[in-house]
């Protein structure tokens, strides 16, 4: 890259041995013959250093460098004065020039020019490098805050345990209503008790080895004592010398609630509360697994509700719902704590009985049922009763599988039926021929 260079100069003999020595140098170099001349071709030409004489006609050369520092001028000015007139070059450094040089009777400063450009150049790109550097950061540092200030997660800088800062998100998650609130409080003021093993453990790792610790899930407790889900992240940085903590957090509350909707949805009967389907075979596995290894004896009960459906065509799907309500609730009631009762559809609906010691112990929960079922129902005004028909099968004579006892309780039920509806059946009482 080329570099331009004016030279301000009234001897015209020095002028043109300058330039001829720069040009040969790879300089481009254009004269002005004065102070003013070379001020109206700064103005209206592209330099990248001004060499200035001292001694000029009309305006010298401080008056020079005054004139544009005034003007908020950066290009880099180089001081060309006589010999013995050092403490001139001192003045103009101390009013903007990059540097001087002496002249000598022997023109050895001609040689040295093109040194000291390049110096002055270089120096200059490190100033520009730097200033530009600094407005980087400025501007980095503004588009953080920014946006740190408009985040809508949390976002916490903490030391030694305690906050030194808190963002609007924050404070607002948090429940304060000023940052100041929670500035130099303890982070464990808002960690659940449940969850500052987990807090503190994550923050000695980071004080061990800087860096980040990813997204978990804990409970804050708010400025009001509300106790909220949060999802959490920090890193660890130095922050003048200091070994300092940004923690990212955001309130979750919502999610977890509506997952946790979604989870019970998924496992329970909306109308009843009782476990669905997918829940009963989900215990029925684990409990036959626990009767293989312990070898004791499981019961599955298979219940119907009889005169549901005339009820329910009667009265209306809302007394029948009523009635389901109310018949689980009774069902529920009349087991042990360890028992399941489930909704397996409709008017159908399961029990286990674990680690009974014999078939007797079901007897005396399906009695129990079929006892506080015919008991009457006060359906919104409407008197009605109804029975339970109900079969019975036992792990491990019965079977060894959910499916297997699950059809043997089911064809012990419908013999109940047969029967005239109300009552309860042992599948191994059953006539062989019906098995």
């Amino acid at each position: 890259m080329v570099t331009h260079v004016l030279y301000m100069e009234d001897d015209p003999g020095l002028s043109i041995l300058l330039q001829k020595g720069l040009t040969r140098k790879g300089f481009v170099v254009d004269t002005a013959v004065n102070g003013e001349d070379g001020l109206q071709k700064v103005a209206a030409g592209r330099f990248d250093v001004l060499l200035v004489d001292y001694n000029m006609p009309f305006l010298g050369g401080l008056d020079v460098i005054r004139i544009l520092g005034e003007q908020g001028s950066s290009l880099p000015i180089i001081m060309v004065t006589g010999e013995g007139n050092e403490s001139l070059a001192v003045e103009a450094l101390k009013l903007g020039a990059a540097d001087y040089v002496v002249k000598d009777a022997e023109m050895r400063y001609l040689e040295l020019l093109p040194a000291v450009i390049g110096q002055v150049l270089y120096k200059q790109q490190l100033v520009k490098e730097h200033r530009t550097m600094q407005e980087n950061l400025r501007e980095s540092e503004e588009r953080y805050r920014r946006l740190v200030e408009l985040s809508p997660d949390g976002i916490a800088i903490h030391s030694k345990g305690r906050f030194s800062f808190v963002n609007p998100a924050g404070v607002r998650i948090l429940g304060a209503v000023r940052a100041e609130q929670l500035t130099d409080r303890s982070l464990y003021d808002v960690v659940h008790p449940d969850y500052q093993a987990i807090v503190r453990s994550r923050m000695q790792r980071l004080e061990a080895q800087p860096g980040s610790a990813p997204w978990i899930e804990e409970k804050f407790i708010r400025i009001d004592g509300a106790v909220i889900d949060v999802e959490v992240a920090s890193i660890s940085f130095s922050l003048e010398g200091k070994l300092t903590f940004q923690t990212i957090f955001r309130d979750i509350t919502e999610r977890k609630q509506v997952e946790q909707r979604l989870e019970h949805l998924a496992l329970y009967d909306p109308l009843t509360g009782l476990p669905n389907r997918a829940l009963f075979f989900d215990r029925m596995g684990q409990l036959l697994s626990l009767a293989k290894r312990n070898h004791f004896v499981l019961a599955l009960l298979y219940m119907d509700l009889d005169h549901f459906k005339k009820i329910n065509d009667t009265l209306g799907h809302e007394a029948g719902d009523l009635l389901l309500q109310e018949a689980s609730k009774r069902m529920a009631s009349s087991t042990r704590r360890a028992d399941t009762i489930a909704r397996m559809g409709g008017d159908e609906f399961i029990g286990i009985c674990g680690r009974i010691t014999a078939a007797e112990d079901a007897v005396v929960v399906a009695r129990k049922i079929v006892d506080v079922l015919s008991e009457p129902f006060d359906l919104k005004g409407h008197r009605c009763s109804i029975s339970a028909s109900i079969g019975i099968s036992l792990y491990p004579a019965d079977g060894d599988d959910a499916e297997i006892l699950l059809n043997k309780a089911d064809q012990a039920m419908y013999r109940v039926k047969q029967g005239g509806k109300g009552g309860y059946l042992l599948f191994r009482d059953m006539p062989a021929a019906t098995s």
